[in-house]
């Protein structure tokens, strides 16, 4: 018999086009689970209109090919490669499993274990961020949606399923000292291209990128000519660090790239993340830091120095200022200051009111004499005897 009881509540189990069917009817009635068990056959073989037959969902291992095909197609060559890599965590988590077996509990079970992960190569023991495992809920939520779209009757899981609180993001802010022991101990080209992060605010993708052909020594500007968002296309000013940097990379270079991939040499370089873990590594930084950082770390500097918050969104690239204030980190020493100036006021204003006391308290009181009552007398008017 395909019905049988588990507890208090009757499940059933059938083969359907290969597949092992194995679910819970929700009745602890027995008569009722074979309703359901039914109504679940007739699912499978015909749409709600009872006249179409119903195409099954296939496994996720197989639907991954079909929704990766379609994310080449329709999404930037960055946000493909995202997918993927989140795609193959999934598979970790959910291989084997048909698309309408996934449910909302499991990717609550997702969600707790990849937050115990341990990041890639780190060596303080960190675990994975919330925005990290939200953009693997991200992809599993688009995977589910094409998977509608394409008419597969599976119901999306993530639907109900609260993404992680991503708060500020992590940012870090280096000191100076610290600076000058990463900038010491950093190998090429990473010290060339910290310098230009640090003096310029660019991303570091967009260092990766930059075009010998969008350098003008003449007006000392670098032209960015994409990125991330609308802003980011921008023209940027060059210190006198990048200018000497810059011109000894580009004199009597051929190469498209400024800084091209050793590899190959048509192709811009892709990380220099194993070159910058290192030098965090021999400079003896505890507090370990990311190569974006050093942009954050130029936004804070900007702002300290009076660069006003309209400018410094042109030059990093942000399309609202509200996002160039997540960068503004004030230091401490900056915190006493504010709270010095405070103080001087308050006594500069108490100063003040001792110098020059209120005019109620200074002003002698003179006792105001009581007005006389003047007689109108008018003279056409004649007492009568």
């Amino acid at each position: 018999m395909s019905v049988y009881r588990r507890g208090k509540v009757y499940w059933y189990h059938f083969e359907f086009e290969g597949r092992h069917i194995q679910e819970s009817s929700g009745f602890s009635n027995k008569t009722a689970a074979l309703r359901a068990e039914a109504r679940r056959k007739s699912d499978l073989l015909e749409r709600k209109a009872g006249v179409t037959p119903r195409q099954p969902p296939p496994k996720l291992d197989v639907y991954i090919e079909e929704f990766l095909r379609w994310s080449k197609q329709q999404h930037k060559k960055n946000t493909h490669e995202l997918h993927r890599r989140n795609c193959d965590t999934l598979l970790r988590f959910f291989g084997g499993k048909w698309l309408d077996q996934i449910t909302p509990g499991m990717v609550e079970e997702f969600k707790a274990a990849r937050l115990r992960e341990e990041r890639r190569n780190a060596h303080d023991g960190s675990t994975l961020s919330p925005a990290t495992v939200n953009r693997a809920l991200t992809t599993l939520k688009l995977i589910f949606n094409h998977a509608l779209r394409c008419g597969f009757p599976a119901r999306n899981p993530t639907l109900g399923v609260r993404f992680l609180d991503e708060g500020g993001g992590r940012m870090r802010v280096i000191t100076w000292d610290e600076e000058r022991a990463y900038l010491r101990h950093a190998s090429q080209p990473l010290k060339d291209i910290s310098q230009i992060i640090l003096e310029t605010g660019m991303r570091p993708e967009e260092v990766f990128r930059m075009e010998t052909a969008n350098i003008s020594f003449e007006r000392r500007t670098i032209f960015n000519p994409y990125g991330k968002t609308k802003a980011a296309k921008r023209t940027i000013p060059m210190t006198e660090a990048v200018y000497e940097i810059l011109r000894r990379r580009v004199n009597g270079n051929s190469w498209r790239f400024v800084f091209c991939s050793p590899r190959r040499p048509d192709q811009p370089i892709g990380s220099v993340r194993k070159a910058h873990d290192a030098a965090v590594r021999r400079a003896g930084i505890a507090d370990h830091f990311r190569l974006y950082d050093l942009r954050h770390t130029y936004g804070t500097r900007a702002a300290e120095a009076g660069v006003d918050l309209a400018t410094l969104a042109a030059l990093m690239g942000h399309t609202k200022i509200q996002m160039t204030m997540r960068y503004l980190h004030p230091a401490d020493q900056h915190k006493q200051e504010a709270a010095k100036k405070l103080e001087a006021l308050k006594a500069a204003q108490c100063l003040r009111e001792e110098i020059a006391p209120s005019k109620e308290s200074s002003a002698q009181v003179v006792p105001r004499e009581p007005r006389k009552r003047r007689k109108l007398i008018n003279p056409s008017i004649r007492k009568v005897g």
